[in-house]
């Protein structure tokens, strides 16, 4: 049964949180990225490994004042490997968004001036609760293509991308995504400045009346929405770490 969700995302209201990933999925999802997340700590703190294996990444926050966050988790850190996207392009998720939208690619992997071209970008993010520092400003993904000159670089000219959120450990109504519906419908203003990790957009609005809403999404509850809906990440006002995975599907014009 198709779900209509290009109306959804393209039209009103600019996104949809209407598939689900099965149980078997998700678990590949939580080992793909637990996997990752314990050959990091292994490789630059092979004295914590044993700890941080122990509480799990959902309990992250517990231990990670052992670490240095920033530095331990930059973006290339956080970028599955190529066998994990393989496993993860087989479930029949992703045969269900070909169902809905047609044909699509991955995004390359892109952080900085690190274009790793043809290799396929699904990456994940840890926010620990109360660390509002661990959660960005609301943006739009085209932003970011504006500024940093992606759509001449990795994506084909006048290609459209949509973005696929997953929690995969979070709390509903407590930890997720604030998304502004139909902001896509409408112009906003904003500018760039360099900060960790490259250039990054900066909105000119006042955040406080621009509407934007907690998407109550449990874990394996996708998100999916266009390139020009605000979006963000909510604050974690839970009690275990919130881990998402993403991708960006690149349709051509």
């Amino acid at each position: 049964m198709k779900l209509n969700l290009r109306q959804k995302v393209y039209q009103s209201p600019g996104y949809s949180a209407d598939m689900h990933l099965s149980p078997g999925e998700l678990e590949i999802f939580r080992s793909e990225i637990t996997s990752q997340w314990l050959s990091v700590i292994a490789e630059l703190h092979p004295e914590l490994l044993s700890q941080f294996r122990e509480v799990g990444i959902e309990n992250y926050h517990k231990l990670s004042k052992l670490v240095q966050h920033e530095k331990l988790w930059p973006k290339g850190n956080r970028c599955l490997p190529l066998k994990s996207c393989k496993k993860i392009r087989t479930l029949p998720f992703f045969k269900a968004l070909r169902q809905e939208f047609g044909d699509f690619k991955l995004a390359d992997v892109f952080y900085e001036d690190n274009h790793q071209l043809g290799r396929e970008e699904i990456y994940w993010r840890l926010v620990r609760p109360d660390m509002e520092k661990d959660v960005g400003p609301l943006h739009a993904d085209k932003w970011f293509h504006e500024l940093t000159g992606q759509t001449n670089r990795i994506f084909p000219r006048g290609s459209v991308t949509v973005k696929v959120w997953i929690p995969i450990f979070s709390v509903s109504g407590k930890s997720g995504l604030l998304i502004v519906p139909n902001s896509h419908l409408k112009s906003w203003r904003y500018h760039g400045e360099q900060g960790r990790g490259g250039i990054k957009p900066i909105i000119d609005e006042d955040v406080d009346t621009i509407g934007a809403e907690l998407i109550p999404t449990r874990p394996g509850n996708i998100l999916i929405f266009g390139e020009g809906t605000l979006h963000g990440g909510a604050v974690n006002r839970g009690r275990q770490t919130r881990v998402s995975a993403e991708f960006t599907m690149v349709f051509a014009s």
